[in-house]
């Protein structure tokens, strides 16, 4: 069973057993932390949990939760509880601070709207640190260029890399030919290492995770309570140190170092953070490397072929006469495909004339430049950089050459994408979410006044999908729920909207549509796709589909009351039998032939 470290606010013993219950039937086991006062909310902050549950109204108000988490820079997901349907909205929710909102009943809907937070925290965690990585490889980049003494910059990356990951301790070793690793320099628990002994030989000293990565030239990560690390525990202890990761620091395959950071944090170090500070090590190895040379001019010359950022220096007319190994690794082109030629043979087309007569005018004119440039590799993919440009002047004065920087922020943009897509579709179906919808629909209000126009509302409930998850189980529930989300979108035009609003609940967007035909034929389209059996393996199932319906502006003209009474409607449906639908206002309910 999955773990998760959950925290649960003011909460009574019965709701936090329901919940419990709840993750525990979809495969999760809940390690609960309880808060029921100020203290105790700090107590459990400490422990790291992933998600916070409270209940509106409760001594320990939602307010005061969010400050504390915003005082102490934490993105925990926090998730409202709702004793009863309609206690508080969406809206409501997150104006106070928190993620989402969920009826204490609606377990259907609480283990995915959680399982959806989660995964937005993770990206939101992984963008954070890529760009701390970044801005510190610009750093580095810096130190070498600078030509800071070898000392100086093991001191530097140290410290940096304690200020802005928040590690415990960071110390860079030297492998000796003794078989010992030499401590250059450190920050953080610093104590720690007072008269300590590390090895990268085959020895008990040498088995611990910096002599391991030196040794099998393999990243190492390690728990202090680990068998291997006896020689050390009880330092360790002492200074509330959980986790280690060492990675050796190495070029074309010969270890010169290791690199060791330190967490309190018994989950630290995951296998993405390992993969970012391996890239990430390798730029201090080339660091180290360079730091150790004292000829200036090839320092200089070196620091810039191995810099993580593209560079290249134009002449005045915008001719490229030097580059890095780096242009060549992010655009794709060879240094014989682009020597020679100006900067447009990396260009996607997709900038207008105009930006391009405004970079060069300010260059031109002997000013530095900075933007965001979408370039395109030679294999065709796009890719976006920043890109600083910098005049370089003669003894005299004159602009001869232009030097350009490029830092590749895809993966960045990449990132900030798709959490902005998770906020506003359903994780499993990929249709617009409760929020996305809500936005559509006041958006079309506002079309319809103003141009007289009018569109349906349909609330969608399924008959049956309950008995269907429970005896297939949720793997096969959510294969269901994934085929009626194609359907639902295949009965409707391009411009309308099908959007999930969680557990078995759809809703439509039909624009320019009112009480007629055309929404009768749309209505009878819906219930005979939904109503075919449904391959999910080696079983066939079948659920129905009961439909309410309001119309904008008989029925309401606010986002509210227009979702409200199609869900009144809907119901109506579910009593007159299922399987039909039911138009708010109008006494018939309608099962189709």
């Amino acid at each position: 069973m999955k773990v998760l470290r959950t925290l649960f606010v003011a909460t009574a013993g019965a709701d936090a057993d329901r919940v419990v219950q709840a993750f525990a039937a979809s495969g999760y086991r809940l390690t609960p932390c309880h808060a029921v006062n100020m203290p105790s909310l700090k107590a459990c902050l400490r422990e790291l949990p992933q998600i916070i549950f409270i209940f509106p109204g409760s001594r320990l108000s939602i307010e005061k939760v969010v400050a504390v988490l915003r005082a102490g820079e934490m993105d925990i997901p926090f998730i409202v509880l709702l004793r009863e349907p309609g206690q508080l909205n969406l809206t409501e929710t997150m104006q106070l601070g928190a993620q989402d909102c969920v009826a204490l009943e609606d377990s259907q809907r609480l283990v995915p709207t959680v399982e959806r937070e989660l995964v937005a925290a993770v990206l939101r965690y992984n963008l954070r640190e890529q760009i701390v990585t970044d801005h510190l490889l610009q750093e580095i980049d810096q130190y070498i260029l600078h030509k800071y003494p070898m000392h100086e910059v093991a001191g530097r990356i140290c410290q940096r890399m304690v200020d802005l990951f928040g590690f415990s301790l960071v110390w860079l070793g030297m492998k000796a030919a003794d078989g010992t690793i030499e401590i250059s320099d450190a920050a953080g628990a610093k104590n720690y290492l007072k008269n300590i002994a590390v090895s990268w030989d085959d020895t008990p000293r040498g088995g611990g995770p910096a002599g391991v990565a030196v040794r099998e030239n393999r990243p190492v990560v390690l728990s202090t309570d680990a068998p291997q690390f006896a020689p050390w525990r009880a330092r360790a202890e002492q200074h509330g140190l959980r986790r280690i990761l060492a990675i050796p620091l190495g070029l074309h395959g010969e270890v010169i170092g290791v690199l060791l950071m330190y967490s309190a944090q018994e989950s630290a170090f995951d296998s993405f953070a390992v993969s970012r500070l391996s890239a990430f090590a390798a730029r201090v190895t080339v660091a180290i490397i360079e730091a150790r040379e004292q000829q200036e001019l090839r320092l200089m010359e070196v620091a810039m072929r191995n810099a993580s950022n593209a560079m290249f220096i134009t002449d005045y007319a915008g001719k490229v006469e030097w580059m890095n190994q780096a242009l060549t690794r992010i655009s794709g082109y060879t240094r014989e495909e682009i020597i020679g030629r100006t900067p447009h043979v990396f260009s996607s087309g997709l900038h207008e004339p105009t930006f391009w007569q405004e970079m060069w005018l300010r260059i031109a004119s002997g000013q530095d430049w900075r933007g965001d440039i979408v370039n395109r590799k030679k294999s065709g993919e796009l890719y976006t950089v920043t890109q600083s440009i910098s005049p370089l002047f003669g003894e005299k004065g004159e602009l001869i050459n232009f030097l350009a920087v490029q830092q590749d922020i895809s993966e960045k943009r990449r990132l900030e994408e798709e959490i902005h897509y998770l906020a506003y579709h359903d994780a499993l179906t990929e249709l617009p979410n409760r929020m996305l919808f809500q936005d559509r629909l006041q958006q079309e209000i506002i079309q319809a006044k103003r141009n007289k126009s009018e569109f349906a509302v349909l609330f969608i409930d399924l008959d049956g999908f309950k008995a269907v998850n429970d005896a297939r189980g949720h793997a096969t529930g959510d294969n269901l729920l994934q085929i009626v989300a194609q359907r639902l979108r295949g009965c409707v035009r391009e411009g309308d909207t099908v959007a999930r609003l969680g557990g078995d609940e759809f809703t439509i967007l039909l624009r320019g549509v009112g009480h007629g035909e055309g929404l009768h034929r749309v209505l009878r389209k819906i219930i005979k796709l939904v109503a075919q059996p449904y391959e999910l393996g080696e079983h066939a199932e079948t659920v129905t589909a009961s439909i309410g319906i309001s119309l904008y502006p008989q029925d309401a003209t606010g986002v509210e009351k227009l979702l409200i009474h199609a869900d009144e409607a809907m119901y109506r449906a579910k009593q007159g039998g299922k399987n039909r639908w039911v138009i708010y206002g109008q006494a018939d309910v309608v099962m189709p032939d």
